[in-house]
């Protein structure tokens, strides 16, 4: 356990959060703030449609613009290689268009540069755009750490229309990892155990707060929020929803830390169908997890199986694309899940515990299923 020797507390968070429909067509009085120089990282999927609307939005103004199509994985060569890309512009601001991963190697390129980072999800799959770290990986998709940086992103800009109608898998994931925000925040306030500001400090207030009420958005709107998704819609609830997956996750996660839903999804990574799955979707299986290792009141735990059920986010090992698991397999999670953020939970955790929890909420997924 990381318990804190002294009582200062310390909040971060992205300069700026701007969020509406439409809002990439102003993309360039945005970066402008920052510099004329501008290096944009763009996901694969939409690296030739926003290159195109890119350079018509940049036709006037004076900045230098270079477009790069990330590489599709968030490792350690993936960030060398963009940041060698971008050594003749020399950027001021570094824009990174895409999902968490491509936005997590823009985040390492600026850094590398001292650039102001400006991120632009395509999706509302993770809490990632409005924190200062990167998750790396390897090249085969297997979580090896993350990177620190000495501030957030000075920008994170969201168009709605675009998220509104991103695949509703992908917002669905985005309530999953949400989902943890409360929890590992409560059981970081329960240890006193450091947030990711800077080396770590105590949770502040506003933490709690905001974790709490990322906590109720999305059990309150996400089922709406979900169809209106799936017929195109962007409505209030929809919002509520992409601003709780990004902002609200976001800011509680920075300023209260992860815990055993975040162990669990990076240690289930080591079972090459879970690599496969969406953040979000792993991390929703690791808040049952962990309430479940945690003794949680069984009211909590059915409330969330029972969204979990409504929104399609995963609960049984059948779900997470693994019905054949052998309690090797899943003793092999439970101890992967070790090197994570166990420690912060507020009693002595260990693998055979996890590995109850792994199996419980299988059983229960069934029963509930």
């Amino acid at each position: 356990m990381s318990m804190l020797a002294n009582s200062t507390r310390a909040w971060g968070s992205p300069s700026r959060y701007i969020q509406g429909r439409y809002e990439l067509e102003r993309i360039r009085e945005h970066t402008e703030i920052y510099g004329k120089r501008v290096f944009f990282l763009i996901d694969v999927f939409f690296f030739e449609r926003l290159k195109e609307k890119l350079q018509r939005l940049y036709a006037e103004g004076g900045s230098q613009v270079q477009y790069e199509q990330f590489g599709g994985q968030c490792t350690e060569e993936e960030i060398l290689r963009c940041t060698d890309a971008a050594k003749e512009l020399r950027p001021d601001v570094v824009v990174g268009i895409g999902g968490g991963k491509t936005m997590d190697t823009a985040k390492a390129v600026a850094d590398n540069y001292s650039a102001a980072v400006v991120i632009v999800p395509t999706t509302a799959s993770t809490d990632a755009p409005a924190m200062g770290l990167s998750v790396v990986y390897t090249a085969a998709g297997e979580h090896i750490g993350a990177r620190h940086y000495k501030k957030n992103p000075d920008l994170v800009l969201l168009d709605t229309e675009i998220l509104a109608k991103a695949p509703v898998r992908f917002l669905v994931a985005g309530m999953g990892d949400a989902l943890s925000t409360y929890p590992e925040c409560r059981a970081n306030l329960q240890s006193s155990s450091p947030n990711y500001v800077n080396s770590g400090y105590h949770q502040t207030i506003a933490g709690l707060a905001i974790s709490r009420a990322c906590h109720e958005t999305i059990l309150s709107k996400g089922v709406n929020a979900k169809l209106a998704a799936e017929i195109g819609l962007c409505t209030k609830d929809v919002e509520d929803v992409i601003e709780a997956n990004t902002l609200l996750s976001g800011l509680g996660v920075q300023n209260t830390s992860c815990a055993g839903a975040h162990s669990i999804a990076e240690g289930i990574t080591v079972l090459p169908p879970c690599a496969k799955l969406l953040h979000g979707e792993v991390v929703a299986f690791g808040v049952l997890v962990q309430l479940i290792v945690e003794g949680a009141p069984t009211d909590e735990i059915d409330e969330l199986y029972d969204f979990f059920r409504q929104v399609g986010l995963p609960t049984t090992f059948e779900s997470l694309g693994i019905p054949d698991a052998t309690d090797a397999d899943i003793m092999k999670v439970a101890e992967a899940s070790m090197h994570s953020y166990w420690d912060v939970e507020p009693f002595a955790v260990t693998p055979r515990m996890v590995f109850d929890g792994l199996m419980m909420a299988n059983a229960i997924g069934k029963r509930h299923r």
